[in-house]
């Protein structure tokens, strides 16, 4: 039997993390294991829970995302294991983007269908990138069938090697590869990639 998804909800209203709570433990291969509201709380929960995703509201504090922004960090930092996903009402392009920096693996809007959230919950604990966005095909750039592999495998958390030798080329190949995408897709990180890719359509 597949061992169940440990997950810790972190959220300021009581209402909300109840709610996900409920259904999140309708699955049967995910237990809730702790909630907090405050950035302090969480990390005391995460220390005892270890769970293998945490469910990330960035409002936090009447601060605004920034609290829920350096609780993302902190949560990087000192549980590198662990899968941040970022839940939140905020469809903030450079937030998602700062989101992604600062390590998190998800971004999703909380109007998510129940279903998909499941998804990307199992697809993160499973090492992938998963960004809940508005597709705008329009303007998308053209990629070769390569550059279109690459961005599948970087989407399941892939390292350059790991692509490598599902693609059986080297990994400086896959840098010059990985190099032009970003170019092409505009972008200046790594983790970038994968939510713009998703934002015109392309995965």
């Amino acid at each position: 039997m597949t061992d169940r998804i440990r997950v810790v909800i972190v959220d300021d209203h009581t209402i909300v993390r109840e709610g996900l709570r409920s259904i999140l433990e309708l699955e049967s291969n995910i237990a809730v294991v702790g909630h907090a509201a405050r950035p302090d709380e969480a990390l005391d929960v995460l220390a005892v829970a270890r769970p293998d995703v945490v469910l990330l509201d960035l409002k936090l504090s009447e601060d605004g995302p920034a609290t829920g922004l350096d609780l993302c960090g902190d949560i990087v930092d000192r549980f590198p294991k662990v899968g941040v996903v970022v839940l939140t009402t905020f469809h903030d392009q450079t937030l998602v983007l700062e989101a992604l920096r600062r390590g998190a693996k998800g971004y999703v809007l909380k109007d998510v269908d129940v279903v998909d959230l499941v998804k990307i919950i199992r697809a993160v604990r499973n090492g992938s990138l998963m960004v809940h966005a508005v597709s705008e095909q329009d303007g998308a750039p053209q990629l070769t069938r390569r550059e279109s592999e690459i961005i599948r495998l970087l989407a399941k958390g892939m390292t350059n090697r790991e692509i490598g030798k599902v693609a059986l080329i080297s990994d400086s190949t896959v840098k010059f590869h990985v190099r032009g995408i970003m170019r092409k897709l505009s972008v200046h990180h790594r983790a970038e990639v994968v939510y713009a890719a998703t934002k015109l359509g392309l995965l």
